[in-house]
């Protein structure tokens, strides 16, 4: 009968002691920044491939034997510089066979229109007279085309990457001679990046390409290119449009397969906080977990991570001027009184 009262007397002891306790502590001593907002776009970083923009396989129009090949891998080339021939004695046979046809056609046309209104030459036999010159005209016009088109020029100055012919090699209508390269067009850099990023990118936007053929060499770069659509391993591909030369104005010899690393900055930006990842307490898949104080006492607030730069984090969602505990917020205690020995901005 008197147990209840006796846990009602222990349990207002244990609330004293508590209070006495909480009463004898100390101030805790914290430092803390004063919250500063600011333009910020988060880098998207890549690596990929270096690629010529545009690369072009250079073929013939008929099949035959390969009479010479006049450059090799490698090598550059000039507009309209012939690179390879065809053996030409069966291509100019079937040119002079067409443009015998052809004036034997005319010659019959001529003899026939002299008889055009007589008795001795019906409507009929003129037009076909007449389909037999367009015929034969026509595979005339053939024959020369495929006999200019027996020789592969360059289509523009650039480099010969690959060669696949050698004389006296018997090749098929269309199969590729040479893979050949402008050099009007310029070099690439392509890579993918997941959905998140792509969002975040525009065209024109800034970037810096590092190779690892130049240690310590930045590239400027842009964005060129950017993929409407996702891939087969779910990233959309971001091209980047660079010249031969460095920051320093210096040349540099680029070849297709080089591995480049980019950074690229996004012109969009946000306004965002910058803290030292120290005044997290929490980190949670939604954000982070901090100390502010209001009034002398601690406050736990919930924000949006963007993302970590360095040592900093990256959040939004904070007024300017708002104080953060960067160092002691693990020992912070709801209720608990704080001793700030410093107080100064946060990192821009």
């Amino acid at each position: 009968m008197h147990i209840r009262p006796m846990i009602l007397s222990f349990l207002f002891l244990l609330l004293s002691s508590v209070s006495s306790l909480l009463s004898a502590q100390q101030p805790l001593p914290v430092e803390v920044v004063q919250a500063q907002v600011s333009e910020y776009a988060r880098s998207v970083h890549i690596s990929g491939m270096l690629e010529n923009k545009s690369e072009q396989n250079l073929a013939f129009k008929i099949a035959g034997l390969v009479r010479k090949v006049r450059v090799d891998e490698g090598q550059w080339v000039k507009k309209g510089q012939i690179l390879a021939a065809l053996d030409l004695e069966e291509i100019d046979a079937q040119v002079a066979k067409a443009e015998s046809v052809l004036a034997n056609a005319e010659r019959n046309l001529a003899r026939f229109q002299s008889l055009q209104g007589s008795n001795a030459l019906s409507v009929d036999r003129l037009q076909q007279a007449e389909t037999q010159v367009d015929v034969a005209r026509s595979d005339l016009t053939v024959a020369r085309f495929n006999q200019r088109h027996a020789v592969i020029r360059a289509p523009a100055a650039g480099r010969i990457l690959k060669r696949f012919i050698e004389p006296n090699e018997l090749v098929a209508t269309g199969k590729p001679a040479f893979v050949f390269a402008s050099s009007k067009t310029g070099w690439v850099l392509r890579a993918g990046v997941t959905d998140r990023d792509i969002v975040r990118l525009q065209l024109k936007d800034h970037a810096e390409v590092r190779f690892d053929a130049y240690p310590g060499e930045v590239f400027n770069a842009t964005v060129s290119e950017l993929a409407g659509r996702a891939d087969a391993t779910q990233t959309f591909e971001v091209e980047l449009r660079l010249s031969g030369t460095n920051n320093s104005g210096e040349a540099r010899t680029l070849l297709a397969g080089f591995v480049g690393h980019a950074v690229i900055t996004p012109a969009n930006r946000q306004t965002v906080t910058l803290l030292p990842v120290s005044a997290m307490v929490k980190g949670q898949d939604d954000g982070v977990d901090i100390y502010t104080v209001v009034d002398g006492k601690p406050v736990m607030r919930h924000l949006p991570l963007i993302g970590l730069d360095g040592g900093l984090l990256v959040v939004s969602g904070l007024q300017p001027g708002t104080q953060v505990i960067v160092a002691g917020a693990p020992y912070v205690q709801p209720g608990r009184e704080l001793h700030i020995i410093n107080s100064t901005a946060s990192a821009h």
